[in-house]
């Protein structure tokens, strides 16, 4: 983040001079002349004053060449049931795109960035491969066999964006890449304001053709998504360590807890149940038909709580940026689609502390 040389380029093109910079702001010309050099950071109150001094906004400093981000940049993966493909798929990478560049400036400003890099380097030719991919995944992130509590938190860490879009769409989530950035763009059409645990999966497919990429013949894509998703959330020795082997029955109350703890549909567990040969072909038929007829009798099913999932590091960081007075409260709701007014409020920054 080169603030100096933005401070520079900003006051060459008004015809200042250092002296007349620094006294239009009120400090020495050598602080102006250090502030260029990046050899040290203007306060937020100076960085303001020199923005009002040479006619810009704050945010133009932290301006990048991720504004020259076009829809040619980025790579687009649609997904599935789009209702008028060539209208949709153009207004989603135009989402995308102001999303992403929005996303990255507020990453700038707060000196956040983080660079995604997949751990998976070899290619995926078998399910074999999928399960070997994800036990690498999770032990690079240090995740052992624990639940994952929230994917969003999980994929967002790591470097992925996730972007929710409302989409008149039966589709529930799509990915791409805007250069080297991976996004997840998650529908949020109340109309489809699907289970948790379905949410949740559909994010883990997506990230699997992320961490993918490139590594998969696309025939079989779709399938081995599906397998990574069903694995990284419900890992072989948790499911093996809570079910056990050679079971002769089961009851849905030992489905229930582990819909619960680890934030899978039933019907993926007895999937799972299956990849890991837990229960037989045979078994999984009969466990999906029964699952049906529970359904049919409005069975309770069980709730996953531990998370909405929904986008939050985005706001995390505008909230962050308020509460420092980073960003001006116009443009935070310029690009956060948050009513001025309402902007306090829903992020939570009326109250706060400064430190000392």
């Amino acid at each position: 983040m080169d603030i100096g040389k933005k401070i520079k380029e900003f006051r060459q093109n008004k015809g200042y001079s250092l002296q007349e910079l620094s006294n239009l702001v009120n400090v020495s010309k050598s602080a102006v002349q250090q502030y260029e050099n990046n050899t040290t950071k203007p306060s937020n109150a100076v960085l303001k004053s020199i923005a009002a001094a040479l006619g810009i906004g704050v945010w133009d400093f932290y301006s990048s060449n991720e504004n020259e981000l076009s829809i040619e940049s980025l790579k687009f993966r649609d997904g599935h049931k789009l209702k008028d493909l060539d209208n949709e798929r153009n207004n989603i990478k135009l989402k995308a795109l102001e999303s992403i560049r929005n996303y990255l400036e507020m990453e700038t400003i707060l000196d956040e960035k983080i660079d995604f890099k997949s751990p998976i380097e070899d290619k995926i030719n078998t399910y074999n491969d999928v399960e070997k991919a994800v036990k690498k995944i999770r032990k690079k992130w240090k995740h052992g066999t624990s639940p994952i509590d929230s994917v969003v938190d999980f994929l967002e860490n790591v470097g992925i964006k996730i972007i929710g879009v409302d989409r008149n769409t039966d589709s529930p989530a799509s990915c791409g890449w805007v250069k080297t950035y991976p996004i997840i763009i998650i529908n949020e059409n109340q109309e489809h304001n699907w289970e948790i645990t379905r949410r949740r999966f559909s994010l883990m497919h997506e990230a699997g053709h992320i961490f993918f990429n490139n590594l998969v013949d696309e025939n079989i894509e779709e399938a081995f998504c599906n397998r990574f998703a069903a694995a990284i959330l419900l890992p072989d020795e948790a499911l093996i360590s809570i079910i056990g082997k050679n079971r002769t029955s089961i009851s849905l109350g030992e489905l229930k807890r582990v819909k619960e703890t680890y934030g899978v549909s039933i019907q993926t567990i007895i999937y799972r149940m299956s990849h890991l040969k837990l229960i037989s072909e045979e078994s999984k038929k009969l466990m999906l038909k029964e699952y049906d007829n529970w359904r049919v009798e409005n069975k309770n099913f069980g709730s996953y709580k531990k998370s909405d999932e929904l986008p939050k590091r985005f706001y995390d960081l505008l909230r962050r940026a308020l509460t420092e007075n980073r960003i001006e409260r116009y443009k935070a709701s310029e690009i956060s689609n948050i009513k001025i007014d309402e902007l306090k409020d829903k992020l939570m920054v009326n109250d706060k502390i400064d430190l000392i």
